[in-house]
């Protein structure tokens, strides 16, 4: 009997030693558990605190790039407001000088570069940039053209402080415009009344499409009723030959630059749509200041626009 006793005691033990190793191993893995929540937890405060620090920088440099933006919207208004104030003082300017160069009180000789039958999407945007480069405002005769892909082109040009002058609407000159005077100044209006659209800027300067000779017998009957609509008009006395025929670059300045004659004042003929001629342009450019002319753009008061 005693024998058997302590073998149940010790049963009774080993059954009590495994019932707390149990209890114990259930308790530490409940710890486990709960630790690791409590870290996850930690962990993702963590987290949440750094997102939400990195979206309050967010909003603070939103905030930042909004204000500069108003600033930068505002200041394009003001422009806007002043640049038709700035242009007047600016051809004032151009006329002390052209008449001083005129009169010969001046070292100094002119030249105006003008680009005919415009804009182009694929080649006035890069005449634009090499006028940019080289800090010089052209005239621009344009034509209207209704894409608003040609939008941008015009609003740049003009600007970019060149002069925006009216080709007529569609430069059609065969069986065009040049049917009767009626039909030339509808031409010239509509494409005013385009420009004034586009840019709130009302064109004072016209070029005959193919220059005055092609008016023929209808040139006095246009002129006078340009005169009633406030317009002036201007040929050229040299020119690069693009919208005669197609030469090399080199051969393009040189029609140029081996043309001035020396004269004091040049009306310069070249089309924005020839790639030759946009090849050229740099050379033309510096050619002519190495000859002693300041390039300006036309103006309705210049001596070379016929009133």
């Amino acid at each position: 009997m005693a024998r058997k006793g302590r073998k149940l005691t010790k049963l009774a033990i080993g059954l009590i030693t495994v019932l707390l190793a149990g209890g114990y191993g259930a308790v530490g893995y409940a710890y486990y558990q709960e630790r690791a929540t409590q870290d996850g937890a930690h962990t993702r405060i963590a987290e949440l605190q750094s997102e939400k620090t990195s979206l309050e920088r967010e909003i603070e440099e939103t905030e930042a790039q909004i204000v500069e933006k108003d600033a930068q919207i505002e200041n394009l208004r003001n422009t806007n407001e002043q640049l038709p104030y700035s242009k007047d003082e600016y051809y004032r300017l151009c006329k002390q000088l052209e008449d001083k160069v005129l009169a010969g009180e001046s070292p100094h000789k002119i030249a105006y570069l003008t680009f005919d039958d415009g804009p182009y999407t694929e080649t006035t945007g890069q005449y634009l940039d090499v006028l940019e480069q080289y800090d010089v405002r052209a005239t621009f005769f344009q034509l209207g053209k209704t894409s608003e892909k040609y939008d941008g082109l015009y609003r740049r040009a003009y600007e970019n402080g060149n002069t925006i002058a009216n080709h007529t609407y569609s430069h059609q000159i065969k069986n065009g415009i040049y049917r009767g005077v009626d039909y030339f100044i509808a031409d010239v209006v509509r494409n005013r009344e385009f420009i004034e659209n586009k840019l709130g800027y009302t064109t004072n300067i016209l070029r005959f499409p193919g220059g005055t000779a092609t008016a023929g017998s209808l040139y006095e009957g246009i002129t006078q009723q340009l005169r009633e609509l406030g317009y002036g008009w201007v040929d050229w006395n040299a020119a690069t030959g693009d919208g005669v025929v197609m030469l090399s670059p080199a051969e393009y300045r040189d029609n140029v630059l081996n043309d001035t004659k020396d004269r004091n004042v040049l009306v310069v003929l070249m089309h924005d749509y020839n790639r030759n001629t946009l090849v050229a342009l740099p050379e033309i450019i510096e050619g002519l200041r190495a000859q002693g002319y300041v390039l300006l753009p036309l103006f309705y008061e210049s001596a070379m626009v016929n009133k």
